[in-house]
């Protein structure tokens, strides 16, 4: 997925995250011709998620109207995680939208935020925290019911689709 040239500082900026204990997965997906991959840990009833990448792998013809008309849908579609997500970046030569929880998760130490990134043929699925007294952006976990895991994973392979 070609990012913007903002998108590409900030995750260079952004630190992997710390799943050990995380199952990693990798799977066909033969229904849109690509793949699924990430890596997660189920337990107490809920699942964590430590970042999903699904990926076609027949390039698809799409312009950035149609695009950002998938990622406007998505935005909608996915009300269920603990924040609203919005568009905040995009790249048009690069056919990239990049959506982000607004208004963020804050308390004194941290913000979090969930990120969804989409390309013509990719969407990342991840969380993000910045440590404010550090000031360093990590990945983490991103908390789910297994009913939302697979509503999120319903979704992002209809905006793909």
């Amino acid at each position: 997925m070609k990012l913007s040239r903002k998108a590409k500082r900030y995750d260079d900026s952004v630190l992997p995250g710390e799943f050990q204990g995380f199952e990693a997965f990798h799977q066909a997906d033969l229904e849109l011709d690509g793949t699924l991959d990430g890596f997660l840990r189920r337990g107490d009833g809920c699942v964590q998620l430590g970042e999903m990448v699904l990926e076609r792998n027949a390039p698809k013809k799409l312009s950035f109207a149609k695009l950002k008309t998938k990622a406007e849908k998505l935005s909608e579609q996915v009300n269920y995680l603990k924040e609203r997500l919005e568009i905040v970046d995009h790249d048009r030569r690069g056919m990239y939208i990049q959506l982000r929880s607004l208004p963020p998760y804050k308390d004194d130490t941290q913000i979090q935020f969930n990120e969804i990134s989409i390309g013509k043929n990719k969407i990342v699925v991840k969380r993000i925290a910045f440590y404010r007294k550090e000031e360093v952006k990590q990945q983490v976990p991103l908390q789910l019911s297994e009913l939302e895991l697979k509503r999120l994973l319903f979704d992002i392979r209809q905006a793909i689709a």
